[in-house]
């Protein structure tokens, strides 16, 4: 059997990972030629070893995305009459991890069966606008289908689709049943139609996104599908299942679980990542002394003298245990005294005006923790007590508290960083929308300078922003690239700081604050959902929440004008328009191309926009658009506009 593999690769930072490696080793069993199509003008690192299990790499622009490179390779590249001398094509992407078991197994397994094409797993029919259809990250395409005029057609009207969207509607959904039509056979190697619906074929899902552990244990599906992890999604939930599954690809398979976390801890958000995975750690107290030889340091900076009764206490617990170096810091040498006047037995204490990150950087790991405002002069001194019980009561309970935090580390060698749960009482509340508080461009100019290997996002900000943390002390070392004045921006920088060093962050409590935490939640959630049905309407899942307040907040905007339009001509604009009540007009930025009419609405340029004082604009545009919107419509004199995203 003469096999043809093309192999499409492509990373933002044009770094071919590990996992990448190990792939084409797979392929190599049992593929005759192996072409690897980079969806990028060049390769940073790792082409010189991935050369060593391929044929050739070939460098592209990104032009059509993966459809595009298949098309290029086959037309281009390869050249139909050299496609000849193959028997099958596999066509894979970098999408997935794995394989869990030999790829020559698979291979073997899929001979035996009579078809033309075959895939690993199909996406069911939704009813909608999705037909059955094999998912096209890994197709095989046999001597039949590969030699004949329809499939080089195929490609060579394909055009280089311009959106991803393209890519799945255009490409993916219609691939399978365009070829089933002309008279091919297809399979694939999962059963996922156990898990289709006959009957409503709206809940037919994406199978690899939502029950992947489900999959790979049980489905016959002995890969990981990398786009998963991103995903956070309440209104089917299944998160459980990405963690199981990376458990057991670690327990439970010969596959190197390090080329998963390689890859996604680099390219992946770690908001993302901290959701997906659920990194929320529990920590039950230790019985017994968990033997560490590392060296531990804990910081505290202190600038409030009535914290120090309570410092001192917490302090007291942590007496008897470990070898570990306390350093008290403040710039007020009236508090520092203060503390110099209490004798702490039981472990080294440093007295200091200043901390000192390099100095920190020696230590395995460190623990820092500011004192709070307990007294009543800027809020109800209970609140500040509360807030000062949240950073101590999760970071140093006691000793016993502490080992378990160090075991944790110790154990999960890919974790780098834990900070305390956010405060969700009294006014802190009202923070919890805050995000970024307009500190986005600032932190992504830092974190671009320093050329560190974490994806920021507008819309995604860290998960916590926080001075008080526990952290590994090598990564304190990023410190050293950072400006004096930039310090301020620490807290918003502390998880990035561990992906760019190869670690995940996490947030950590005790058990005893855990179960509390979680208990105000829920009445929270409760709360809010009671008030949500009141003002918008009754819900099934969190999507309609959302859409349900974004509705009637639209509603109340829309009645303020006599006029009102609609900003977009695509898939929002769809979605809204329905909903929105005597719109006059669409518009499009000038310059753009425009139809006379969208769903029997006309479409005008923006310039034509006129009375702009009494118009309401809704922008049904992604956030990426609205941002480069806005300035246009300000520029133009529009100040009513809308968003549907917030």
């Amino acid at each position: 059997m003469k096999r043809l593999c093309i192999y499409l690769v492509f990373d933002r930072e044009n770094i071919i990972d590990q996992y990448v490696i190990f792939m084409a080793q797979e392929l190599r069993t049992c593929s005759s030629n192996i072409l690897v199509v980079y969806n990028s003008t060049y390769v940073e690192k790792g082409r010189e070893e991935l050369e060593r299990y391929v044929d050739k790499v070939i460098c592209r622009d990104n032009m059509g995305y993966d459809a595009g490179g298949f098309k290029q390779a086959l037309c281009d590249y390869i050249g139909w009459e050299k496609l000849e001398e193959y028997d099958e094509l596999i066509l894979i992407n970098d999408s997935i991890f794995g394989p869990f078991r030999p790829m020559k197994n698979i291979f073997s397994e899929m001979d035996n069966r009579d078809v033309d094409f075959w895939g690993l797993a199909t996406h069911g029919e939704n009813g909608v606008d999705i037909s059955k259809h094999i998912q096209t990250y890994f197709l095989v395409i046999r001597s039949k289908m590969l030699h004949s005029s329809c499939f080089r057609k195929y490609w060579e009207d394909m055009p280089f689709y311009a959106t991803f969207s393209d890519v799945v509607y255009q490409h993916e959904v219609k691939f399978t049943s365009y070829f089933e039509s002309l008279g091919y056979a297809y399979d694939v190697m999962a059963d996922t139609e156990v898990n289709d619906s006959q009957m409503t074929p709206v809940n037919n899902y994406m199978q690899y996104a939502m029950i992947s552990f489900e999959l790979i244990q049980k489905r016959n599906f002995p890969f990981l599908k990398k786009q998963q992890i991103a995903y956070n999604t309440l209104s089917l939930q299944t998160q459980e299942n990405l963690y199981q599954a990376i458990s057991y690809i670690d327990h439970e398979t010969d596959y190197d679980v390090n080329l998963i976390w390689d890859n996604i801890i680099r390219t992946l958000n770690i908001a993302d990542l901290q959701r997906s995975l659920h990194l929320q750690y529990i920590i039950f107290p230790k019985k017994r002394e968990f033997i560490v030889k590392k060296s531990v340091a804990i910081v505290i900076l202190v600038q409030y003298k009535e914290a120090l009764e309570y410092v001192l206490e917490y302090l007291s617990k942590l007496s008897g245990g470990l070898n570990y170096d306390i350093q008290i810091v403040s710039n007020n040498y009236e508090i520092l005294e203060g503390y110099r006047a209490h004798k702490l037995n039981g472990f080294k204490v440093i007295y200091k005006d200043n901390w000192d990150w390099e100095e920190l950087c020696r230590y395995d790991y460190v623990c820092v923790l500011h004192d709070a405002d307990l007294t009543s002069n800027e809020k109800p001194s209970c609140t500040g007590k509360s807030y000062f019980y949240l950073v101590w009561e999760n970071l140093i309970k006691n000793k016993d508290h502490l080992w378990g935090i160090l075991e944790k580390f110790e154990k999960d060698v890919r974790l780098g960083f834990l900070a305390p749960p956010q405060p969700i009482f009294a006014d802190y509340f009202g923070d919890l929308d805050c995000e970024w508080d307009q500190k986005h461009e600032i932190i992504e100019r830092i974190v671009k300078r320093q050329a560190f290997h974490c994806p920021i996002s507008e819309e995604k900000p860290p998960f916590v922003i926080t001075n008080h943390f526990w952290i590994r002390g090598r990564i304190l070392s990023c410190i050293k690239e950072i400006k004096k004045e930039e310090y301020v921006f620490l807290p918003y920088l502390w998880s990035y700081f561990a992906q760019h060093m190869g670690y995940y962050s996490g947030i950590v409590e005790s058990n005893d604050y855990a179960s509390m935490n979680e208990v105000n939640m829920q009445y929270y959630l409760k709360r809010i959902a009671t008030q949500v049905k009141r003002g918008y309407g009754y819900f099934h899942n969190f999507t309609e929440v959302e859409e349900n307040i974004s509705k009637g907040a639209l509603k109340i905007f829309c009645d303020q004008y006599p006029h009102i339009f609609i900003y977009g001509t695509g898939y929002y604009a769809k979605r809204y328009i329905d909903f929105i009540r005597d719109v006059e007009a669409c518009i499009v930025s000038d310059g753009q191309d425009k139809k006379d009419l969208f769903e029997g609405i006309p479409v005008i340029y923006l310039s034509e926009l006129k009375d702009v004082e009494t118009c309401g604009v809704v922008l049904c545009l992604s956030k990426k658009n609205q941002k480069q919107v806005i300035p246009l419509l300000k520029r133009q004199g529009v100040e009513n506009y809308f968003s549907i995203f917030s």
